[in-house]
């Protein structure tokens, strides 16, 4: 199966975990994500603590045809709230690259995202948009919405455990929508995300920031 070196990587190492577009100056971020039809993999350098540059592999398998997309990409966080027991923010990413596609052959290629998420230390919310667009009518769209709770209250040096549910709209994928429980599992820097849809595809997510 393509893409199953994801899964290597996510199994190789316990210190790769969860990432957001931008983190501290100087800053590295990591994220490989896999599903059974499309996986992820992204890398990013922060600049500053708004502004990220990074490179990122992405996979589709559409109704039509399946697709790879090369894209170098600008992460910026646009708005962040900071409070005593809770954080908010805003963050959006654009980028240009390559497409090679399984019907279509090669073209050039464009990325688009913008992501807002609240979190405290019982709740956590996410709500983000995507967009990869390229020649021959070869693009896909996400809407991604999350929602999830620890049940317990950890101290924020210790290991935090959410239960989260996450709704996916992806119009141009053979399954247009896809509900998936998983756990998310955050320590310090790093984060461990694993579920399994409705209609029984895993989902295996790590992001690390260093």
């Amino acid at each position: 199966m393509r893409y199953m070196w994801v899964m290597a990587l996510l199994m190789s190492s316990a210190e790769i975990a969860i990432a957001t577009p931008v983190s501290f100056k100087g800053g590295w971020g990591v994220l490989p994500m896999y599903n059974e039809d499309w996986a992820d993999l992204q890398a990013n350098y922060s600049l500053s603590s708004h502004q990220a540059v990074g490179v990122s592999d992405f996979y589709r398998e559409g109704k039509d045809s399946t697709a790879n997309f090369g894209i170098g990409q600008f992460n910026y966080l646009l708005k962040r709230w900071n409070e005593l027991e809770s954080q908010a923010n805003i963050y959006a990413s654009i980028g240009a690259g390559g497409r090679h596609d399984s019907v279509h052959g090669d073209a050039l290629a464009g990325y688009g995202s913008i992501e807002g998420n609240y979190e405290t230390r019982r709740v956590y919310t996410l709500l983000a948009g995507e967009t990869l667009q390229s020649g021959q009518g070869v693009y896909f769209n996400r809407l991604r919405c999350r929602g999830g709770f620890s049940p317990y209250e950890a101290p924020f040096e210790a290991l935090q455990t959410w239960l989260v549910l996450e709704f996916d709209y992806m119009p141009e994928m053979m399954e247009e929508t896809r509900v998936t429980p998983l756990v998310r599992l955050f320590y310090d820097n790093y984060a461990l995300e694993a579920g399994v849809s409705l209609d029984g595809k895993p989902f295996l997510a790590a992001m690390a920031h260093f």
